[in-house]
């Protein structure tokens, strides 16, 4: 009989059985669960405008006496420190208003209608900003000066605007590729710059403009403004589900962007929803990794008779430790891939519902998962093999008669 059929010999069929199948169980949840969560990455991190964390817009409710009193939408000093200094903020920031007059038109162009408007910027600080990309910069040099805008008001020429007058749709790849000139003046000064929509804002209702255009144009354009006058204020807050930051706004009757919040709790359900998901696989996991470190124990203990023999006879434990390592290495890959198999399949499931709530999968999302299963199966295949060598190299040999 050969070494390695001695070797195999009192291998349990039944043990090996229920490690496979606790492991298929506990790496297909894990899988399935990072791979959604690498496909989800558009909600936590999108390149639209999204904001890097969670943010909410406040600012006064507008009323009869507004109109009466000029600043009375206006944030005092005191106000912001009352909203710094709660519990669930971490931070204010605050939204700068032009103070120059801003024209913007175009010239008729293959399917872009010709259109000429006044309109207004505001900027926010840049560090609240995610994905805006590269393009999201300005400098004195440059003529050039990058927008981001509402999704909505894209939605509102679309279905509204375009419809009723004939005129052409415009997906958001065509838009960012339109150019259009903007007429700034004021202070007696007029210039002229080329404006351009890099991105798209699901949750500010403005027009945005780098922060350092906003500062250079309001300088040099801008009619003299009170110093420290904010109507909107930018709240970044710890956790967006904590039920207290509505009670706090709601009884200083403030506005918040009510689905920025919503949004933002949902982000945070999902969030941990993923995590208690990935916990439940990795507990899943626990127990098979055990019964797979338990079943090579008893074998050892079962054949240490034998292995003690062929050690007498020459053998190198390394060398006797091979048909274990193979036998541990062949199973984990094997569930391994069927595991991420499945995951595939449930990513199939899940895609078109993310479709038809606005989220394209990352195509890249499947080629990390397969990296991290990979990297998975490793781990645990080297835990076993170490939990191999270890009980082999512990092995007491027999004294010679």
């Amino acid at each position: 009989m050969s070494k390695n059929k001695l070797l195999r010999q009192n291998i349990s069929i039944p043990q090996l059985t229920g490690y496979s199948a606790a492991a298929l169980v506990g790496m297909s949840i894990i899988f399935s669960a990072f791979c959604f969560a690498m496909d989800i990455r558009p909600v936590f991190s999108s390149s639209t405008g999204l904001f890097k964390h969670e943010f909410i817009t406040v600012n006064k409710k507008v009323s009869m006496l507004s109109n009466f009193k000029s600043n009375k939408n206006v944030f005092s000093r005191k106000e912001i420190e009352e909203i710094e200094n709660q519990e669930v903020v971490k931070s204010v920031s605050f939204f700068t208003p032009c103070r120059y007059e801003v024209k913007a038109y175009t010239d008729p162009s293959g399917n872009i209608p010709a259109f000429g408007t006044e309109m207004f910027f505001e900027s926010v600080p840049d560090r609240l900003l995610d994905g805006a990309g590269t393009d999201w910069k300005w400098n004195e040099d440059s003529k050039f000066i990058p927008v981001i805008i509402p999704r909505g008001y894209l939605a509102l020429y679309n279905f509204g605007f375009a419809g009723s007058r004939g005129l052409p749709q415009i997906s958001e790849n065509i838009v960012k590729k339109v150019r259009f000139k903007v007429l700034i003046a004021g202070q007696g000064r007029r210039e002229e710059f080329t404006g351009g929509i890099v991105g798209f804002s699901d949750y500010l209702n403005t027009i945005l403009v780098p922060d350092d255009f906003m500062k250079w144009a309001n300088n040099k354009f801008g009619t003299e403004a009170k110093a420290d006058t904010y109507s909107r204020l930018i709240v970044e807050v710890k956790n967006p589900a904590d039920p207290a930051i509505a009670e706090f706004f709601a009884k200083k009757d403030y506005d918040i962007n009510e689905n920025k919040g919503e949004q933002g709790k949902l982000s945070y359900f999902l969030k941990l929803l993923i995590i208690i998901v990935l916990t439940v696989g990795c507990l899943v996991m626990l127990p098979a990794i055990g019964l797979m470190l338990l079943s090579i124990n008893l074998l050892v203990y079962k054949n240490q008779t034998t292995l003690g023999n062929l050690i007498l006879l020459g053998y190198r434990r390394t060398k006797l430790a091979q048909p274990y390592n193979v036998l541990v290495l062949a199973l984990n890959v094997g569930v391994g891939v069927l595991s991420f198999v499945i995951s595939l399949f449930a990513r199939d499931v899940y895609r078109p519902k993310l479709s038809a709530l606005g989220v394209e999968s990352l195509s890249s999302g499947v080629w990390i998962t397969a990296a991290f299963a990979l990297i998975f199966v490793a781990l645990v295949t080297s835990l076993d093999v170490l939990w191999i060598r270890s009980k082999i190299k512990g092995l007491k040999i027999p004294a010679k008669g």
